[in-house]
This record gives structure tokens, C-alpha cells and sequence, in this order.
């Protein structure tokens, strides 16, 4: 296990899988992320996507709960 990765994941305090992970990009806990939808891996955050960069970030569980409710707004095809 690479030593930046910590051995349990930091919002569920459970032991963490190694290739199954990402960093918060608001507080930089490390928490569990299933990157194989196949697997039965618990996810302890999401990742969204930044609008106006096209970047993919990360958010944990933690930061989610104290962030404002962002509303949901419908897909609309062209």
C-alpha cells in the first residue's frame, strides 16, 4: 500500500482498499471510492464535475453533509 494512502479510510474509519480511494478535494481526507462498478466496494464520498473547468473532483461524505444543498437540474437533450 503506497505510504500517502492511509490504512483506514478517514470518514468511515473502516479499513481501507488500496486501488479503491480518492482524496477530498475540500478537507483531503483519503475515503473509500469504487472506480469498478462491478465490485461491492462502500463509497464514503462521490465525484462531480466542475462546469465551467471540465475537471473531475472529488467531495467526501463529511464535506457533502455540511455543504448546501445544490438543486437538481433536469438533463435536457438537444
Amino acid at each position: 500500500m503506497p505510504e500517502d494512502i492511509p490504512k483506514d479510510c478517514q470518514v468511515c474509519a473502516e479499513p481501507m482498499d488500496p486501488q479503491h480511494n480518492a482524496t477530498c478535494a475540500f478537507c483531503a481526507r483519503v475515503f473509500h471510492l469504487t472506480w469498478d462498478t462491478r465490485m461491492e466496494i462502500k463509497d464514503c464520498g462521490r465525484f462531480d464535475l466542475d462546469e465551467q473547468s471540465l475537471a473531475m473532483y472529488f467531495t467526501c461524505n463529511t464535506c457533502l453533509a455540511q455543504m448546501p444543498q445544490r438543486p437538481s437540474t433536469p438533463f435536457t437533450p438537444f
